[in-house]
């Protein structure tokens, strides 16, 4: 095999083929409004611009044609970045690009699963969703497609029917998003006046976000339970890059308590218990 190249026009050999991408000048690129679901993140951007100007290598983008027009369908930051780069001085005549095949409801899809943007929140993924029910698909179909459990759908689509008073918290960052879908099962239409609350006995404390635990001890709970548990520690738990399983993302959770007494036993729920009411 003297080549990739040689190996893929070589009928004869089945293991290896070619692809085609093309050398886009990111000018050209255009944006689609109200299309990408993720909006551009400028601390994201600023770290992929400079990689580019140091040398990086980004992944092809995938773009479509239409009314001679190149739209971006994925790798709107990277796109974002090259610009950004080209602002700075820094001469790019050109981003590698696939030609994404697929119709709109197919290019949805796509930027649920993509891997190469930052990943959805829990709202994020919910008004996609429900743009999939909109033509028709079925949450059995979209948990199929995106990998996940009906009831992860069915979360998602709740918390995207919230109403607006809880989409501003969340965006805000007043409230994670399954902090806020946990109120909002509970509290239904009401859930963005007791977001307002626990928010303002939040700041009252010196704290900036609605938390379980303050949720917990402003209704006087005794206990948590543990839906109240997992939701903190899905609050603090750290995304991890593609590792070498598969290139699936995981996460990680650190948690601090004090050290039991010498002979005692403590189990992994009391201590979960714990960690928030030290950080509470």
């Amino acid at each position: 095999m003297a080549s990739l190249k040689a190996a893929a026009e070589d009928k004869n050999n089945p293991s290896v083929s070619k692809t085609t991408a093309f050398a886009v000048d990111p000018r050209v690129l255009v944006v689609e409004p109200g299309f990408n679901a993720r909006p551009l993140n400028a601390d994201h951007v600023a770290s992929l611009s400079l990689a580019l100007r140091n040398g990086a290598v980004f992944p092809p983008l995938e773009v479509r044609v239409e009314d001679g027009q190149i739209l971006i369908v994925d790798g709107h930051h990277r796109h974002a970045a090259a610009m950004d780069a080209i602002e700075k001085g820094f001469d790019i005549k050109a981003l590698d690009a696939r030609h994404f095949r697929g119709n709109d409801i197919e290019r949805v899809a796509h930027m649920i699963t993509s891997a190469g943007g930052l990943p959805l929140t829990p709202l994020q993924l919910g008004i996609q969703y429900r743009k999939l029910m909109g033509w028709n698909w079925t949450e059995k179909q979209i948990a199929d497609r995106v990998g996940k459990t009906v009831v992860h759908v069915k979360d998602m689509i709740t918390l995207a029917e919230a109403n607006s008073d809880v989409h501003q918290a969340v965006n805000d960052g007043a409230v994670s998003g399954t902090t806020a879908l946990e109120i909002v099962k509970e509290h239904g239409s009401k859930a963005g006046a007791v977001i307002s609350q626990a928010l303002e006995q939040a700041k009252a404390e010196g704290k900036t976000k609605v938390t379980p635990s303050l949720l917990a001890k402003q209704q006087g709970q005794k206990s948590l339970s543990d839906k109240q548990i997992l939701a903190w520690l899905l609050d603090r738990a750290q995304r991890n890059g593609p590792g070498a399983l598969n290139g699936e993302w995981g996460f990680s959770i650190r948690f601090e308590v004090a050290a039991p007494a010498a002979g005692a036993n403590i189990d992994l729920r009391t201590a979960l218990a714990a960690a928030i009411a030290a950080k509470a």
